[in-house]
């Protein structure tokens, strides 16, 4: 059965909206990237994907080892991605995500370069 992490990157790779949310509690806490205006909750995560949506043709994020640590779990990964307007963004960063008792992410912190990725695909 793949974990809560596996299902998250899958469904961002899809850019399939209903499999990302289902990742989430609902009032999940998504700081991705981390001190960005933090997001809340369902609504949050729609705000989220539409921004996804709006702004790649296509998304490859690729995780490395998950390492973790009590209900928190840290995973690296890459990632490529076509924007719409055809250019590409080659970024990585890490991720921690607080994994609440029913098995969904309660709390996600992206850490990554936003203005680095956005200076490439501007």
């Amino acid at each position: 059965m793949a974990s809560i992490t596996d299902k998250y990157f899958a469904a961002l790779n899809a850019l399939d909206r209903e499999a990302y949310l289902a990742c989430f509690s609902e009032n999940v806490l998504l700081r991705d990237p981390y001190g960005a205006r933090p997001l809340q909750g369902t609504a949050g995560l729609h705000k989220f994907m539409d921004g996804m949506e709006r702004t790649w043709a296509s998304f490859q994020m690729t995780p490395g080892d998950a390492y973790a640590a009590g209900n928190r779990v840290a995973v690296p990964w890459r990632c490529v991605a076509t924007a719409k307007s055809g250019k590409v963004a080659d970024f990585a960063g890490v991720n921690v995500f607080t994994i609440d008792e029913s098995g969904l992410i309660a709390q996600l912190d992206g850490y990554w370069d936003f203005k680095a990725m956005v200076a490439q695909i501007s």
